[in-house]
């Protein structure tokens, strides 16, 4: 099991590192003079850039039950995901069965919460966005994600059970 706030944290380090290096190029700094000269500017610019996302996943970790969490394209699109739509039926079965023991948390890839828990989940190198992104969660720990796959009711529902026995 992955916890999400450490998948965050290893996230925005990386981030941290690759800002640095680039504000150090375009200043032609070392990376010391540039954490010595920036760093104040730097902190909050990357507080500011995480505190969306970091506000989502401590209402997904502080939530008292489990999460299926549901990062898809948005609805309005005109460019639909085939994918998010031919999944949307098994998500629908579960708020069925689990409605009441469960929290479904869906969000679109296109925000800034959503964009960036989708890169914190899934942090391979994709060109593109492999949607829907669906994943499990108890307690800030992700049981299992899947990327780009329409996922039966009965794989849902292996994870859940095994949180809510």
């Amino acid at each position: 099991m992955a916890s999400l706030n450490q998948l965050m944290l290893n996230h925005k380090e990386i981030f941290r590192q690759k800002f640095v290096e680039a504000l150090a190029k375009k200043n032609n700094m070392t990376h010391e003079q540039t954490l010595t000269e920036f760093k104040d500017s730097i902190d909050r610019y990357i507080d500011e850039k995480y505190a969306p996302v970091q506000q989502l996943i401590e209402e997904i970790s502080d939530a008292d039950q489990p999460v299926l969490l549901n990062i898809r394209r948005d609805r309005r699109r005109e460019d639909s995901c085939k994918l998010c739509e031919g999944n949307q039926p098994n998500i629908d079965e579960i708020a069925r069965k689990y409605g009441k023991s469960i929290d479904i948390i869906e969000i679109t890839d296109d925000t800034p919460e959503g964009g960036s828990l989708y890169h914190i989940i899934f942090h391979e190198d994709a060109g593109e966005k492999k949607l829907p992104l669906t994943t499990v969660i108890n307690r800030g720990e992700i049981l299992k994600s899947w990327a780009a796959k329409v996922v039966e009711p009965s794989v849902y529902e292996i994870y859940i059970k095994r949180i809510l026995s």
